[in-house]
């Protein structure tokens, strides 16, 4: 066996691997040996095959298995030993021609073609300056929190009259004679002010004339309100009389211990200052998870922009179309449309990397199960659940992580990020800004 290199530059190689046939014979007779002893065939017992007919059956098989192998194992021992940082995987080179198992083989000569990961000189200082915002928290944006999470504990109770907020229960009927008996309309569904105006106000036992292709004007609505088809829907127009049965509204909670201790746990605190100071914690908790991805994002693009790094493009063509065979939603449109994305983002990972490496940065368990427990945290806040038991975050992380393989590759490459913004953060020069959050948002419109 041997493996020559040549450096097309600096991020292309072609590896030329040499096999003899000394090289994978024995392990070619070892196989067929396995083989035989598993075989049965009519008239003779399992085992006892003849050792020509095993190979005359098998042998070809084999012996691609075990060439395939030895390439790929030797591929992979050269490549650690000479510490090649690769991209992608090797692909046989352009022009290679199959390998011929049909005849003997004596020698074999491959090619494969190798896309390398550009060196990075990068050094975190406070001569690198990135933005840190900080979004800033108004009284009115504590309300509105605190409104969306008691909203959650709202009691359904009865109305006197119609309002904004009503929902109407009641029968519904046209002149044609057409009838539904239980007909449920929400008020802020209405999307005509001048129909909603015609409800507004009105008490149970009212008859109101309502147009519902003016206030309601999807199909799907009508369909739902009137319990027909949508195709029926389709056809609906004109006024029908809603004789109203029933009003009622869902009405927040006072600010009261019971409300305190449903929202942030039993005795946290008694007071509605305290609550509100709480919730604004709660607030500042939540954008610090997306101030985090800002500055990530801030940091990725300051560092990129500086480096200038280069990667192998051509090659790294070819591979995601090696890797994609056989994929319906994989076109050359697609690979045009989405290959910018995956150059930076690659080349956000060589630099990742890089500065792990130089920093003698190892990702532990601990950082992954942070991560997981923080993606979880935030799944969970995203429905005003806050409050969870640690002992459940705990058992929750650790089943997403075992979960499956790619699972754990996302949880670990999360972790990665995490930990080099954590480091960044120390080291370099931060720009802070304070910025209200409709001016956050707008740094995530594409430019």
């Amino acid at each position: 066996m041997n493996i020559s290199k040549e450096n097309v530059d600096e991020l292309n190689v072609v590896l030329t691997l040499t096999i003899d046939k000394a090289d994978y014979e024995p392990k070619v007779e070892e196989s067929l040996k396995n083989y035989r002893k598993k075989v049965s065939m009519p008239g003779f017992r399992q085992g006892h095959v003849p050792a020509g007919l095993v190979k005359k059956m098998y042998g070809k098989q084999v012996l691609a298995d075990e060439i395939n192998k030895l390439m790929g194992e030797s591929l992979q021992t050269y490549i650690k030993d000479n510490n090649l940082d690769i991209v992608g995987e090797p692909l046989p080179s352009e022009g290679q021609e199959p390998i011929d198992f049909d005849k003997e083989i004596d020698s074999i000569s491959y090619k494969f073609d190798l896309g390398l990961k550009p060196a990075v000189e990068l050094e975190l200082n406070d001569k690198v300056k990135v933005p840190a915002y900080t979004i800033e928290i108004s009284d009115k944006d504590v309300d509105s929190y605190i409104h969306d999470n008691v909203a959650r504990l709202a009691q359904k109770v009865d109305a006197a009259k119609v309002g904004a907020d009503s929902f109407v229960e009641g029968a519904l009927e046209q002149a044609e004679g057409f009838k539904a008996e239980n007909a449920y309309i929400g008020v802020r569904q209405i999307k005509d002010e001048a129909e909603a105006k015609k409800i507004k106000g009105a008490k149970v036992g009212d008859v109101v004339n309502i147009d519902l292709r003016k206030a309601f004007v999807e199909d799907s609505f009508i369909s739902y309100i009137l319990g027909i088809t949508a195709e029926e829907a389709a056809k609906v127009n004109g006024e029908y009389a809603l004789t109203i049965n029933k009003i009622s509204e869902y009405k927040d909670p006072e600010l009261d211990q019971k409300v305190f201790d449903q929202i942030l746990g039993e005795g946290v605190v008694s007071n509605v200052d305290d609550f509100k100071a709480k919730m604004k914690e709660r607030i500042a908790s939540n954008n610090a998870l997306e101030e985090e991805y800002r500055f990530m994002l801030d940091l990725r693009e300051t560092l990129l922009k500086s480096l200038k790094l280069s990667l192998p493009e051509a090659f790294l063509r070819r591979w995601l179309t090696a890797v994609n065979v056989g994929n319906k939603e994989f076109s050359q449109e697609v690979l045009d449309k989405e290959f910018p994305n995956f150059l930076e983002d690659l080349k956000w990972q060589v630099v990742k990397n890089a500065i792990l490496k130089k920093n003698d940065i190892k990702i532990t368990p601990d950082d992954v199960l942070a991560f997981a427990k923080k993606s979880i945290k935030a799944q969970f806040a995203q429905y005003g659940i806050a409050n969870i038991p640690e002992d459940k975050l705990e058992a929750y992380a650790q089943s997403q992580i075992r979960e499956n393989k790619e699972q754990y590759e996302h949880m670990v490459e999360g972790a990665s990020n995490d930990v080099v913004v954590k480091f960044a953060k120390e080291h370099v020069k931060l720009d802070s800004k304070n910025v209200k959050r409709d001016a956050f948002n707008k740094l995530f419109e594409k430019k």
